[in-house]
């Protein structure tokens, strides 16, 4: 037994002071763990702060400085230059807020965190409408800095809501920032332009849950994604410093919740393009032309006559391409186009002969944008009523049928006010004063917005004369969308029409990023309401949109990227889609939702400030 022991031992059992050494080295190294890591911890206490930071008696750092949220708020400036078209890098969408929304919620002193919101949100809209300073460089400034208002009073609320009642960013960002979207989208002087959701247009799997929750829905699911990343890095900053403190079990609650509905929007995109079923419609051709409109510096100055040469030209090559309808832009030319209006002046009567004449000749529907004057009786304010109208010319028919714009632009086709009761003074300022160009004066440019939806129907030739019904929308009417919701269907279900036309003059905004943006404004609505949708657009972009937001057949899209300019015609089939969806059936109820959330947020914001004013709350 000692035999084996000793063998089994070597030289550890010939001596005890070998065994007694190791013992004590072993008992060392276990002596001086503790030491060690209180010499760690205590050199993670002594190291040095970031000066930017200050810790708050609960443990909250905050930016102390006022340049890092100006650095911040710059920083996410930079980053919306990549967001829209024509460069529109979809994955800037997941981040791009991250550095303002940390500036917001870690800023020491609020009124710098709003200040520097305020310069963040005039920088993007001086920057994104920028082709608005073509045609009316006072609207452009004052429209942006109305416009950059939103980005202050978001920072408020949210601020508000993270520190002051504890919600996440994550939440609160997404609520707040969907309901701002909808506020800008609503009202007279709606402009849901550079929306969040606008960024994914190229991710086709991410965009088809508009036909849900609209645009909004996809801003939603960004806000949400931008938000936990600030809730992570906002928990993460003691790391930074060296302190060692757990993640809030929220984050990683919250994270999960994103990363589900980001997941779920995706499947449900891939499930809805996998699933689709389209049938053929009828064959359009579209027509574009290519002259900026005198208003605009740098408008090449072609007459009428030269600009009615060019369009009927390609009209003429359209039509060997046999297609059922050709569609021409709002106003290729001024003319007016009514038979009120061409009882008044016979000068006009030549255009409509026109109009009449190609469409016997080729067989084809013709539509044209164009004016319409409606005499009032003697003594009647105004003398007669204009319109901004299309025209829907038959083969073999005399008269047009017609469309009156409904939602017209302020300032560009109206004046508000004009038929206000005690505030006609203010229409006249308006009107007349020197910051508006069209009415100095005296002019009187107002138009009269329509009063009905028309529904036209048209026999497509190229399918055995199957009828098929269509409505007309005109400008800026697709990119408002409740309105393009209410031409196709009547919110019980029933779709109104089979296709969607748009025709729109951008002239007004030289040749830029304006143009491509419109078309996917178009493309948004094409999905929110499983439509398909023709566009016939002076300097562009036409072509054709199907009821899943993809674009074909556009008459300038180099490697994919529809640019604005060139004459020309594309023609192609339809692609239709009989579905229904639910956004066009409860429009924005799921935004309406948010924005409920948002202004309880507002209100409780409010209700802090008075209190403390009044003392009753510490700042």
């Amino acid at each position: 037994m000692s035999l084996m022991t000793s063998g089994g031992s070597g030289k550890a059992l010939c001596s005890n002071q070998p065994v007694s050494r190791v013992k004590r080295k072993r008992s060392g190294k276990r002596r001086r763990g503790p030491q060690r890591e209180e010499k760690r911890d205590r050199h993670r206490a002594e190291r040095p702060i970031d000066p930017s930071l200050t810790q708050t008696g609960s443990g909250r750092y905050e930016i102390a400085g006022r340049w890092p949220l100006l650095a911040l708020s710059a920083l996410t400036w930079l980053l919306s230059l990549l967001l829209f078209e024509p460069l529109s890098w979809w994955p800037v969408g997941f981040v791009v807020f991250v550095p303002w929304l940390l500036a917001v919620c870690a800023a020491r002193q609020a009124r710098w965190a709003y200040l520097a919101s305020f310069f963040l949100g005039a920088a993007f809209f001086l920057t994104h409408l920028r082709w608005l300073y073509t045609t009316t460089p006072e609207g452009y400034v004052a429209g942006a800095f109305y416009l950059a208002l939103q980005f202050p009073l978001a920072a408020w609320v949210v601020r508000h809501l993270c520190r002051r009642r504890g919600l996440s960013v994550t939440l609160a960002f997404s609520l707040v920032w969907v309901a701002v979207e909808l506020f800008r989208s609503r009202g007279p002087l709606a402009f849901p332009w550079f929306l969040l959701g606008h960024s994914q247009i190229r991710v086709l799997s991410m965009i088809q849950i508009a036909d849900l929750a609209g645009v909004f829905g996809i801003s939603f699911v960004l806000a949400l994604v931008n938000g936990w990343i600030v809730d992570l890095k906002l928990r993460m900053i003691p790391r930074w410093q060296g302190r060692r403190q757990p993640l809030d079990q929220a984050v990683w609650r919250w994270g999960v919740v994103t990363a589900v509905l980001l997941l779920a929007t995706v499947f449900y995109g891939r499930y809805r393009l996998g699933t689709q079923v389209f049938v053929d419609g009828p064959r359009l051709s579209v027509v574009q032309g290519d002259f900026l409109l005198e208003a605009v510096r740098g408008a090449n100055g072609v007459s009428d006559t030269e600009k009615m040469l060019v369009y009927f030209r390609q009209v003429t090559q359209a039509a060997l391409d046999s297609p059922d309808m050709i569609v021409l832009p709002e106003t290729p030319w001024t003319m007016v186009l009514n038979k009120e209006g061409r009882a008044r002046d016979p000068d006009w009567e030549p255009f409509h002969e026109l109009f009449v004449r190609r469409a016997a000749r080729h067989g084809v529907y013709m539509t044209v944008g164009g004016m319409s004057q409606v005499p009032q009786p003697a003594g009647s304010y105004p003398e007669q009523h204009r319109y901004n109208s299309a025209f829907v010319y038959a083969p073999g028919q005399d008269e047009p049928a017609r469309y009156d714009k409904i939602h017209l632009v302020p300032f560009g086709e109206y004046v508000p006010f004009r038929y206000t009761k005690g505030l006609f003074w203010l229409y006249r300022f308006l009107n007349d004063s020197w910051f508006n160009q069209w009415g100095r004066g005296g002019i009187e440019y107002s138009l009269t917005p329509g009063k009905a939806f028309t529904t036209f129907k048209m026999h497509a030739r190229s399918l055995d004369e199957r009828v098929f019904r269509f409505r007309i929308t005109i400008c800026y009417e697709d990119v408002i969308p409740q309105i393009f919701r209410r031409f196709v269907t009547d919110g019980r279900g029933h779709k109104h029409v089979d296709f969607m036309l748009n025709i729109s003059n951008d002239g007004w905004f030289g040749r830029g990023a304006q143009q491509p943006q419109h078309l996917v404004n178009c493309a948004f609505r094409a999905v929110e309401n499983r439509v398909a949708v023709a566009r016939a657009v002076n300097t562009g972009v036409s072509g054709f949109i199907r009821p899943d937001g993809s674009w074909y057949e556009l008459m300038s899209d180099p490697d994919h990227r529809p640019q604005a300019g060139g004459i020309g015609h594309r023609t192609a089939r339809l692609r239709l889609d009989r579905r229904v969806s639910f956004y066009s059936c409860y429009g924005d109820l799921f935004a309406g939702v948010c924005t409920v959330l948002a202004l309880a947020g507002l209100v409780d914001a409010i209700g802090h400030l008075r209190k403390r004013k009044a003392g009753k709350v510490t700042p």
